[in-house]
């Protein structure tokens, strides 16, 4: 049991340390925000629709979550971003996917209230003279409140590191460009029926964007 105890201790400190490295250096769903730390089960491998709404972007998205382990899932997604050119009126539409991989290291019970996993990804968005590569490394927090009918609302907090890299095909070639930024991922999601949870969430740091979805259990 002392073990246990340790070993619970060591992984949230460990979460601790990959949140403030995060922090001091300025996904992980790449494009959207998964509402909870906890993996999926086996059971009900997890299937939605996103929208997010930001600084002259709208972003439409699809996604899958499927478990790997008891601490562990995989996370598919595939967007597509509408971006107001800022100044010319016209629109500029991208197609994207990513891929994830969360791991929990600790899983909540009496003696420590919240789940806590860390998250790895990498995802694009690109068109015929663009191309933008994402790779998020974060950590998320989460805790689930029961309510009605054994239902669950599940507010949640995550801070991940962005690296950024995007190329631009110009008249005069190739222009290149990476960057590194934190981003702040603070929202809540409520199991509304059976298996079936709508979510909300606010994404700040690397811009502002505000996300709504909804995501169902097989």
């Amino acid at each position: 049991m002392q073990g246990t105890h340790t070993r619970r201790w060591m992984g949230i400190a460990l979460a601790g340390v990959v949140l403030a490295l995060a922090a001091s250096n300025a996904f992980a769903q790449v494009f959207y925000p998964y509402p909870g730390a906890r993996p999926v089960t086996d059971e009900s491998p997890s299937l939605g629709l996103v929208a997010g709404f930001g600084d002259n972007l709208i972003r439409l998205g699809g996604f899958g979550r499927f478990n790997l382990t008891p601490v562990a899932d995989l996370g598919i997604e595939a967007v597509y971003d509408n971006v107001d050119s800022e100044g010319t009126g016209d629109d500029t539409g991208f197609g994207g996917a990513g891929i994830d991989g969360k791991y929990g290291i600790v899983t909540a019970d009496e003696s420590v209230p919240v789940d806590i996993a860390l998250q790895l990804g990498a995802g694009f968005r690109a068109r015929s003279d663009f191309l933008h590569i994402r790779v998020p490394l974060g950590g998320m927090v989460s805790h689930d409140f029961v309510w009605s009918e054994g239902r669950r609302i599940v507010p949640f907090g995550g801070v991940y590191m962005l690296m950024d890299y995007v190329s631009i095909e110009t008249a005069g070639g190739d222009e290149s460009d990476t960057d590194f930024d934190v981003e702040l991922r603070l929202g809540a999601g409520a199991e509304i029926i059976a298996r079936g949870s709508v979510f909300a969430a606010l994404h700040t740091g690397n811009g502002t964007a505000f996300f709504i979805g909804f995501n169902a259990g097989l």
